[in-house]
Formats: C-alpha cells, structure tokens, sequence
C-alpha cells in the first residue's frame, strides 16, 4: 500500500472515531425500566416509614388492567365467611390480566388456591390470581399492565369456574373494591393511603381525586 494511501486511511480512521464520539454524546441514556422497577419492587414500601401512597389519579390507561376484563363479582371480600379476595367470573378459559406491572413471585399450585400467581408491583403492592386452569406466566418474569397470566378455572378449592382475586400489601389481604369499581371494571380515581399501626395491623385510607 502507498505511503499516500495508508495516511488517507488513517485520516479517515481518526475521523470515524471522532464522529462516533460525538453521536454517543447526543445519545440519551438507556435506562433499563425493568431494572428499575425491580429494584423498587424489592423494596420494603415501609422501609424508614410508617406510611406510603399511591396516586392512582395519575395512572395513565397503560398502567393499569382489570385483572378480569368483563367480570361480575359472584363473592365479594369478607363476609361471614371472612373471605381473603373477590371472586370474579365470565367464562372458562377466559384470560386473567396483570393488574400492573410487576414481577411474578409465584406460579403454580398453592393448597387450596390451585393454579395460582402472585405478582410484586413496584407501587407496594401485590396482586394474587388463583384456581387457574392453567398459569401462563414463569416465576421471575415481568409483566405490563394487561399481560396475560392464566387461564380462568376450577382448581384447588373452588365451586365453580372463577377467578378469586386478591389484593395485598406484605401479604396481608384487603377488599381490592377499595382500588377497582368492579361494577365498571375501572380504577378509582384517588391518592390511595396505606399506613401501618403500631400493632402491625394496616389501616388503608384514601382521597378521591376529581
């Protein structure tokens, strides 16, 4: 190669290299989301607090799904038999959906819950559906808001073909009517407020958002 050749390719070496640096710095920063949302999901929402909220006000239509999309409630939370979710039901198979998004911790047989799926979302909650037909998620994937997660079914101990629905904070169960309207299948518009007592019980309080 002549000695005018190998200098042309050397500028035009060092001139590459030079643009490429300049277009890194025009480029914004790849955040990984996941990442993020992960770590805040394994966060503790009490951790150096006794409170923390939720402005679900904000939420846009991507960040949140009915986890049954055109369910009736045949059991509500509680009662006289002190149920620990809201059963929801259409048809068999039908798709149960992720409430938000969030990391699956849980999936597949649980005692009397049979096929179910518990999700850590990194609002401080967590969601569980139960008595699949079939679970469709793995432990450790992440899900969007909507993602399928199961099949709607009959197993463990369940009369009748339903989604039981559960809605928690650090395991414990509350009425999940306080976050969804069932009878619209929507959110509830609101700064949602959970707070915990000096006996460890959670009091979970709200302000509507007009």
């Amino acid at each position: 190669m002549s000695r005018v050749l190998l200098c042309l390719l050397l500028h035009f070496l060092l001139f590459a290299f030079h643009f490429s640096l300049l277009m890194a710095q025009d480029e914004p920063v790849d955040i990984d989301e996941w990442q993020v949302m992960r770590v805040e999901a394994a966060k503790d929402p009490f951790a150096n607090r006794d409170q923390f909220t939720i402005n679900f006000a904000n939420y846009t239509v991507e960040e949140w799904c009915y986890p049954l999309p055109g369910a009736k409630v045949n059991s509500p939370f509680g009662g006289a038999r002190h149920h620990g979710g809201t059963d929801l039901q259409t048809f068999g198979n039908d798709t149960t959906r992720a409430a938000f998004a969030g990391e699956v911790i849980l999936s597949g047989p649980y005692f009397a819950y049979g096929n179910c799926v518990i999700l850590r979302h990194a609002n401080g909650l967590e969601t569980l559906y139960s008595h699949h037909s079939r679970n469709l998620v793995k432990v450790g994937q992440w899900l969007h808001a909507g993602d399928p997660v199961g099949l709607e079914g009959q197993t463990g101990r369940a009369t009748g073909i339903h989604l039981h629905f559960e809605t928690r904070v650090k395991g414990q169960p509350f009425d999940s009517s306080r976050i969804f309207n069932h009878e619209n299948n929507a959110l509830i518009r609101q700064i949602f407020v959970v707070t915990k007592q000096k006996n460890g019980s959670l009091r979970f309080t709200s302000a509507k958002v007009e």
